[in-house]
């Protein structure tokens, strides 16, 4: 009964959110299916590569390494929902670090650590990769406050999610591939409010090899820590 209510609160929940962000009822139902597919998904261990895109000054680059990622269960509405490592091997030791309390950026030269207390932002970055992770497409929508568009391949759910005008909170865009069998994000584009683009390619190592993602395995905790 009890499993049963909170059914039924989610789903009445999900509805609101998609009727606010004009969501028709077939997306929604797929998104539904993504978000739920995704909740059997406690950890996910994967190669990846980042292409790093710099348009205003022509830059261009290619990094690799290893995803870590696991759902955190919030102490209260709005904590950051999952940890998430990007342990690069090329370069070797830049990384990207979220965890419930903070986020910490070792790529392209920085070495950056930012409180969410104080920097509440860092916090909305760090939630909307969780998010893409887990297959929550709906937090993404309310809290950037974007335009929703989907489009189907023979193997992906592409999701376009690009923030409405007056309401950047630092990213303009994010478009977000969901393999069809298994609903496992597979790609991921974020473009920053200062023209930076980040594409990042899940299972890929630096000979272009395909990998499938290592699922609910222990993940060692060192990987969160500097």
């Amino acid at each position: 009964m009890k499993r049963a209510i909170t059914l039924l609160i989610l789903t009445f929940a999900l509805s609101t959110v998609a009727a606010a962000q004009n969501i028709s009822a077939a997306d929604s139902a797929v998104l539904n299916h993504i978000l739920t597919a995704n909740q059997q998904f406690h950890s996910i261990q994967n190669t990846f590569r980042h292409d790093l895109l710099k348009p205003k000054k022509n830059i261009s680059q290619q990094r690799y390494g290893t995803l870590y990622y696991e759902q955190l269960k919030p102490a209260k509405h709005g904590d950051t929902e999952a940890k998430i490592a990007m342990r690069y091997s090329k370069p070797e030791g830049e990384y990207y670090i979220i965890t419930s309390t903070n986020l910490y950026n070792g790529i392209d030269g920085h070495k950056l650590n930012f409180n969410y207390r104080f920097v509440p932002l860092m916090k909305l970055l760090g939630n909307s990769l969780a998010w893409a992770m887990n297959g929550d497409i709906y937090s993404i929508c309310t809290d950037l406050n974007t335009n929703f568009q989907m489009a189907t391949t023979a193997t992906h759910y592409v999701i376009t999610l690009t923030v409405t005008k007056g309401h950047n909170k630092g990213i303009t865009k994010m478009v977000l591939k969901y393999d069809k069998k298994t609903c496992l994000i597979d790609y991921m584009e974020i473009e920053e409010k200062l023209g930076i683009i980040h594409k990042y390619t899940m299972g890929l190592d630096e000979k272009g090899k395909k990998h499938p993602p290592l699922l609910n395995n222990p993940i060692d905790q060192s990987v969160y820590k500097l």
